[in-house]
């Protein structure tokens, strides 16, 4: 152990974005004597179901990032390759779990920063994160921009400062009027900013969109069925806003003994242009506004983590489809804020891929499942919805 300088308060942090972020996670989950705080800033933490295997299925993303950034630094072949290790542990075995954080360990002060636009990777982890710290001091704060900008801007820095005077500093007043979640409300293409105090909303109304032939609405349709892929729409008659985690409940049937499910959420204005989200990248990276996928044969929950509004898949064992029966998917999505004024159009896009999706699509032709002769059940006995966060006014 390193000993205690004497120019040193002992008290040292972790911050920084994306990897240095989820290493912050890992951290703080060794409890190590000297750090007191950490800053989680876009950084993931459940390496199968935030990265390596979103939904069961293998995240492509990973080839160009090992690629382009961890190749170079390591040279030569004596290494590791983690794309070839994500392709070959399809279920979440020990290899994942030695690399997902134990949340129930990080117990210093979390100042976790996600991104509403990081659905490639980071957003699950932070919300996660931040709901299961055992600390007793926590911070979420749900932002809009690229992967990189917000770090580094004049609010941005001026939370940080705050947050480490408090737990380095010793300033015991330092946080105070910081609200225990902050969020970056989606007006279209501007933001308001809300302070919250818990996550999900507490006067969150929770409400089902059911799936109906090419339309959304409140009220369930007469049972029927529409091939897959497919897409709904729901036109607002008054300012809607969905802000929280969803979850879309699909019945779907198949010929095959699988298929790989995309789910994307997109809005749209009252001219019908489409009002995209912030990517990773920048503005120059848009991506939809809501995000999930699901691999059919990983639809197994485990009854102990989910929630109506937020599923949680085991992905400890295979369940082939039955070809033929209808069977009923509980698909995560991705936490979102979405303000629909009226007249403009939220629509629900069940894929069979996610090839719009550039660097970041799942399309590993050794990894895919078709969707070949699949059918979408609707209404009845077999009612696909949408479960919605509506937030009154």
């Amino acid at each position: 152990m390193v000993p205690v300088q004497p120019w040193s308060t002992g008290k040292v942090a972790s911050s920084g974005i994306s990897w240095y972020a989820m290493m912050g996670w890992h951290v703080a989950a060794l409890q190590p004597p000297h750090l007191a705080a950490v800053v989680a800033w876009e950084g993931c933490t459940d390496f199968y179901r935030d990265w390596g295997r979103q939904g069961g299925i293998y995240t492509n993303a990973t080839e160009s990032w090992w690629q382009r950034q961890i190749l170079p630094q390591l040279g030569g072949d004596d290494h590791a390759s983690m794309p070839n290790d994500l392709r070959s542990h399809e279920l979440l075995d020990d290899w994942y779990r030695e690399r997902t954080v134990d949340l129930a360990q990080v117990r210093v002060p979390v100042l976790s920063a996600g991104n509403w636009g990081s659905i490639h990777l980071h957003l699950r982890g932070n919300v996660e994160g931040w709901l299961a710290a055992a600390s007793e001091h926590k911070w979420l704060v749900v932002h809009v921009g690229s992967h990189i900008d917000p770090y580094y801007a004049d609010w941005a820095k001026d939370l940080q400062l705050r947050f480490l005077q408090r737990f380095l500093g010793g300033d015991e007043t330092a946080m105070d009027g910081v609200p225990p979640v902050r969020l970056a409300i989606r007006r279209g293409h501007d933001v308001e900013w809300r302070d919250e105090q818990n996550w999900p909303l507490p006067r969150t109304r929770w409400r089902r969109l059911y799936l109906g032939q090419k339309e959304l609405g409140w009220h369930q349709p007469a049972e029927d069925r529409t091939p897959y892929p497919a897409t709904f729409d729901f036109t607002a008659t008054e300012r809607l806003e969905l802000t929280g985690p969803l979850a879309l409940r699909l019945w779907v049937s198949c010929t095959a003994d699988d298929l790989d499910v995309f789910v994307q959420l997109e809005q749209y204005d009252v001219d019908g242009r489409r009002i995209p989200a912030i990517g990773p990248g920048g503005a120059a990276t848009p991506v939809p506004m809501g995000i999930g996928w699901l691999r059919a044969s990983h639809r197994k929950l485990d009854p102990e983590r989910t929630l109506p509004h937020r599923p949680w898949h085991s992905h400890d064992e295979i369940q082939p489809l039955e070809p033929g029966v209808p069977t009923l998917l509980e698909v995560e999505i991705w936490p979102t804020s979405i303000t629909l004024e009226p007249g403009q159009r939220l629509q629900l896009r069940v894929q069979a891929d996610d090839d719009n999706m550039g660097l970041l699509a799942h399309d590993d032709p050794d990894d895919r499942k078709g969707g070949h002769g699949a059918t979408i059940h609707l209404g009845g006995d077999h009612a696909s919805h949408l479960y919605v966060p509506v937030i009154p006014d």
